[in-house]
């Protein structure tokens, strides 16, 4: 695996959200989240099951309304990914809360330093038995 070095933008999703996300290969929030690139790391945590998805890489910057009518317009900041392993990885709330958590107040934390990230990234690979492409 390439030193993961960037931090990892973590987008929610629901049950009622969760299925456009992953066939449409796009994320999206409100309020935004600032300066996700192009080539940087996105997991969907589903907050409803209390389970983070990954990986994936933006596949371009993150913008206003990419796609105007997604989920209603309910949420305009977002960005289109590719998933980066050969399957969806689920990293169960275990795992997730002592990684990427805040400590005071014990939520998810929307971005994620490189330290952590290669946390969650080795995790995957561990998971999968094989190294996450971290290449484009």
């Amino acid at each position: 695996m390439s030193d993961q070095s960037r931090p990892v933008c973590v987008f929610g999703c629901s049950s009622n959200t969760y299925a456009d996300c992953v066939q449409k290969g796009l994320f999206g929030s409100n309020p935004a989240r600032s300066g996700i690139k192009a080539g940087d790391l996105c997991f969907l945590y589903h907050y409803e099951v209390s389970t983070l998805f990954g990986v994936w890489r933006a596949e371009c910057d993150g913008a206003r309304n990419i796609v105007p009518k997604a989920w209603g317009g309910r949420f305009p900041f977002q960005v289109k990914v590719k998933l980066l392993t050969s399957e969806i990885v689920e990293i169960p709330k275990p795992i997730v809360t002592p990684i990427a958590a805040t400590s005071s107040n014990g939520r998810l934390d929307n971005l994620l330093d490189a330290g952590r990230a290669g946390e969650l990234v080795r995790w995957a690979e561990g998971k999968l038995h094989l190294p996450v492409s971290l290449k484009s």
